[in-house]
């Protein structure tokens, strides 16, 4: 990764975000980077399944619902080269508009990367935000570790997609980025295919604030307990683990339990009222928690040591899965210890991860 950091006019300077869409996060991206005072903007080739807003959609053709010779023939004849074209369009309509490209990893926009020496070319500096499997070393000490995303996983798709099958073509993928970045934005996670892993950057989420002050009094006699699953990948979530809690604790407490598939906006909607989110059992927290912090849930999270080291006072409650049904109980008997952890939580959100936070961090890294 290139050391060049010369102090640039953050005023001046003009960011493209995207066009990967992970979460949300090239939104989030940018509009921390305008609430800076930074041009900026986000891009996407394809929406979000769970609505997070953008800025701009790229239109990407989809494959054909239909199998056989047609599918293959309008696949690798038709549509591959007419996003080819649309991407080599677009590549060139926004190059001399900005001056930072601020990729989502894996997505850049060739999907071979060959624009990547292209904006070296004319002097564009490029950052990358590693966001997780897509640039995980599944081999490697922390996701080889019990718990991890990568002990957890058995999708053969995702590992094929995040080219896990074949680790020698993934480190040369990521030290390809590595070789072209300016900045990378990383967790010790997601940061094993590096030559340099130290030069890493800290990676922030953030998510907007309700629009009202949080409810803390949904603490205090409430008619039913309500706790909320909403995984994104039921594997990797450890959805069997949070269902078979919540079977054992349906006999012991009146309880509502909401695991709906459904949007960014619902999901948001949901944990304003919620008291307890049960996120995930892997190694560290990911937007969802943010969310859930932001709106006052007591948020379930598993935290390895080394995550929490990352983030020491993050007031999230950490159990392994096989503990879920004994914390969950636990919280729900000291409605008074729920109180002061959820009110914790919004703080820590106001500290770390707003917007503006998180805006005024990165104005200071890219300056």
């Amino acid at each position: 990764m290139s050391t060049d950091r010369k102090k640039t006019d953050c005023n001046k300077l003009r960011v493209f975000v995207g066009p990967g869409n992970t979460a949300g996060n090239a939104h989030y991206i940018a509009r921390a980077l305008r609430g800076a005072g930074i041009r900026a903007r986000s891009y996407v080739y394809r929406a979000h399944e769970f609505g997070y807003p953008v800025d701009r959609e790229i239109i990407q053709f989809r494959s054909l619902e239909r199998k056989g010779l047609i599918k293959v023939v309008n696949n690798r004849f038709v549509l591959r080269p007419l996003n080819a074209l649309i991407r080599f369009l677009f590549f060139w309509l926004v190059l001399f508009r900005y001056d930072l490209f601020y990729f989502i990893s894996p997505v850049t926009f060739f999907e071979n990367h060959r624009d990547l020496p292209l904006l070296r070319f004319f002097g564009k500096k490029v950052a990358f935000f590693f966001p997780g499997c897509a640039e995980k070393n599944p081999h490697d000490d922390l996701n080889s570790m019990k718990y991890s995303d990568c002990w957890f996983c058995n999708d053969v798709g995702k590992q094929h997609y995040c080219l896990c099958h074949q680790p020698e073509q993934k480190r040369k993928k990521i030290e390809y980025f590595e070789e072209y970045a300016n900045l990378i934005f990383s967790r010790l996670n997601t940061s094993g295919y590096l030559r340099k892993p130290e030069k890493a950057l800290p990676m922030w989420l953030m998510t907007d604030a309700p629009d009202k002050p949080v409810d803390f009094t949904r603490f205090e006699h409430p008619e039913r307990w309500k706790i909320m699953h909403f995984p994104s990948h039921k594997e990797l979530k450890g959805t069997k683990y949070v269902e078979a809690a919540i079977a054992q604790l349906n006999a012991r407490f009146d309880m509502e339990y909401i695991s709906n598939r459904m949007t960014n906006k619902e999901v948001l909607k949901n944990l304003e009222k919620a008291h307890i989110l049960v996120d995930q059992f892997t190694h560290t927290f990911g937007l969802l928690a943010i969310e859930g912090m932001s709106r006052g849930c007591v948020v379930i999270c598993r935290m390895e040591q080394w995550a929490r080291d990352c983030y020491p006072d993050i007031p999230v409650v950490s159990c392994n899965p096989e503990e879920l049904e004994e914390t969950i109980a636990g919280l729900l008997a000291d409605p008074g210890r729920m109180k002061k952890i959820a009110q914790d939580s919004v703080d820590w959100f106001h500290q770390h991860a707003t917007l503006e936070v998180v805006g005024k961090r990165l104005e200071k890294t890219l300056g």
